[in-house]
């Protein structure tokens, strides 16, 4: 039988950071059930590549944070400038598609210019409730831009009705352009700066794998292997599978915050109620190592329906280290709504989309590939999470248990934002 101060569940980056932050102050173990630390901000090696879960990049902007980053990484780290790109009606054009639309057919450019000017003048206001995507981008935007790149995109990507979806993810993912850098974006020069991700940071070597595992190096209390099954938070007991119960006095969860309501067996009912109507894609990732590949494209979005995919990038100009000398390496990313995919088929039609856009010249430049799955991808923002949240969070602060990262607060952020409530989380349980 372990006994523990604080029992962290989960160790991606927000678990590891909290770890960091209570070693030599408290006695602690993260329980991590894979048998390497890192959750989703994982590298996997096959055949010489290195494969991330789909594209892991580091977006800082914190003091605090971007300094354990940073330092973490030491030399092993690389700052970019990103070259993301959008592919519709057969052409390029840079990202975000909504201030970029040099590259657009005359026709699709003229419909997106007058369609956000309209939509600009209108300045039309959102209602008192929570406004859904499909009219929030309308209001926004415009028709054109809505029809030709935010509604077929996010459909592909959110596999969720956009008639449901609400908006409170946007900011700061959707770029938000003046009338005039729309107007320059068409007619003019390219619009630069625009996006929370313009420049991000990237380790050299180990992919983003390297991170969780600078972090992860000085962790005394991580345990990995460990797969909680289920909880008491009342009676401070964890049930570990093949292994039997953790004692715990205190308790971060950074898991998925519908299954830790579901193992959690002091929950009310009324709290397993409304942990069970949250909701969350899956994304399906193929990694491919392919030879002869020339372009420096970081990655492009998808937005049409003869794409299977609504994202594909080039990890290898990340870092070259991820692939062998004359490789380069693909992640393409597919959204279900939780479906199984066919794995056979759509490889068939990957292959088929990145010869028309130019990606690649033929299939017999793949030398490698992997498929890897992300079950809970994007949490999906819907009234029932509006609804949900406050009746989870409510119970968790009475039981005075933070659940922190993208997914155990159930909401769509980037690395360095979990990597700061990992420090958070910790630094009010120290104060207790």
């Amino acid at each position: 039988m372990l006994k523990t101060d604080v029992l962290i569940i989960g160790g991606g980056l927000a678990g590891l950071a909290a770890a960091k932050a209570l070693e030599g102050k408290k006695d602690y173990i993260v329980a991590e059930r894979e048998n390497r630390p890192g959750g989703l901000a994982a590298t996997v090696r096959k055949g010489g590549f290195s494969f991330d879960y789909s594209g892991h990049l580091l977006h800082l902007r914190w003091p605090k944070t971007s300094r354990l980053i940073l330092d973490a990484l030491g030399s092993n780290c690389v700052r970019l400038r990103r070259d993301a790109r959008v592919y519709a009606h057969k052409s390029w054009t840079p990202f975000p598609f909504q201030a970029n639309l040099a590259g657009m057919p005359d026709k699709v450019k003229s419909e997106c210019v007058s369609g956000f000017l309209k939509a600009y003048g209108a300045a039309g206001a959102p209602g008192a409730e929570p406004e859904v995507f499909s009219r929030w981008t309308r209001r926004v935007f415009g028709e054109g831009i809505s029809r030709h790149f935010m509604l077929p995109y996010n459909a592909k990507l959110w596999q969720y009705p956009l008639e449901r979806l609400t908006t409170e993810w946007c900011a700061p993912f959707v770029p938000m352009p003046r009338p005039e850098e729309v107007i320059e974006g068409a007619y003019g020069k390219k619009t630069e700066g625009l996006g929370y991700n313009t420049v991000f940071h990237y380790p050299k070597r180990g992919g983003i794998g390297a991170l969780a595992n600078a972090l992860a190096r000085r962790s005394g209390g991580l345990r990995l292997g460990l797969e909680v099954e289920s909880l008491n938070l009342k009676a401070g007991v964890a049930n570990v599978r093949h292994f039997g119960p953790i004692h715990f006095k205190r308790l971060i969860n950074t898991s998925p915050l519908n299954d830790f309501i579901a193992m959690t067996e002091d929950a009310p009912a009324a709290v397993k109620r409304a942990a069970a109507r949250l909701r969350h894609n899956t994304v399906y990732v193929l990694n491919l190592g392919a030879r002869g590949v020339t372009e420096t494209l970081h990655w492009g979005y998808f937005p049409g329906p003869e794409f299977p995919f609504y994202r594909a990038g080039l990890a290898s100009n990340f870092s070259k280290q991820l692939a062998p000398g004359g490789c380069a390496s693909f992640y393409i990313e597919l959204a279900t709504s939780g479906a199984a995919l066919d794995l056979a088929s759509a490889e068939t039609a990957v292959l088929k989309g990145l010869k028309a856009c130019g990606l690649l010249r033929s299939a017999s430049q793949v030398v490698e590939k992997l498929w890897l799955k992300i079950p809970c991808a994007y949490v999906v923002y819907n009234r029932e999470r509006a609804e949900a949240l406050p009746v989870i969070n409510a119970w968790l602060k009475s039981k005075k248990t933070p659940s922190i990262g993208r997914y155990g607060a159930w909401k769509y952020s980037f690395m360095e934002e979990s990597v700061k409530e990992g420090l958070e989380a910790a630094a009010l349980l120290l104060k207790k």
